[in-house]
């Protein structure tokens, strides 16, 4: 499946484990969080701290311009990655050391806070990421058809540029529809349309179909 439109993979991210993070918010719309995780981690076990290899980052959050208390905020992330001792690459990382940025724009579109565009760019460094550049222009709209209050509809389209050789640049449209299947979990049926799949060169186009279940505890 495309994961251009679930998760900004310019960001180098290490795998599940051992790490350490904090937060100080300034205020109701400015916050500055901060983070050291293991390089090595490895969700199938406790990775290794004691080789010394670190992912780094920390993030500026600004609610710019907010309609509604349910604003969500803009962010600006810089980070950099130790290379991981086996070389291989894991959850967003290629497996080598360096560094990059990416930014993230959310604005409500109305008074009531239901309509919100979200824009953002991501660009990794010296092939540390499994993405060179992604960018991505999203549109949402919050209980389309007034009655649950917690559904949402959506869609979006996305570029990446791929840090691995024999690729190419790949192109996305998705539309989505979350809704609330029972009270602690959400059900997100998804199209998407992909075109020139990055790792896939014999094929030009594809469709994908998914119906996602998400709880939370």
């Amino acid at each position: 499946m495309p994961i251009a439109g679930t998760g900004l993979f310019t960001a180098g991210f290490a795998d599940s484990g051992l790490g350490i993070v904090g937060a100080r918010y300034l205020g109701d719309r400015v916050y500055i969080a901060g983070g050291i995780i293991d390089a090595n981690a490895d969700r199938y076990n406790w990775g290794d701290l004691g080789a010394g290899d670190f992912y780094k980052a920390v993030e500026l959050g600004v609610k710019i311009a907010p309609l509604t208390e349910k604003a969500g905020f803009s962010k600006v992330l810089l980070w950099h990655t130790d290379a991981r001792k086996d070389g291989q690459p894991i959850n967003a990382m290629t497996g080598e050391s360096g560094w990059g940025f990416s930014i993230l724009a959310e604005q409500e579109l109305t008074h009531d806070g239901r309509l919100v565009l979200l824009g953002r760019y991501g660009r990794s460094f010296d092939k540390a990421a499994t993405y060179d550049q992604q960018a991505g222009v999203h549109l949402l709209y919050y209980d389309p058809f007034d009655r649950m209050g917690d559904d949402v509809v959506g869609t979006a389209f996305n570029w990446i540029d791929s840090a691995f050789e024999g690729t190419r640049d790949e192109y996305n449209w998705e539309t989505f529809y979350r809704f609330p299947l029972l009270p602690d979990v959400d059900t997100t049926l998804s199209y998407q349309a992909v075109f020139d799949p990055a790792f896939e060169t014999s094929s030009d186009f594809s469709s994908v179909f998914s119906l996602r279940l998400t709880t939370s505890f």
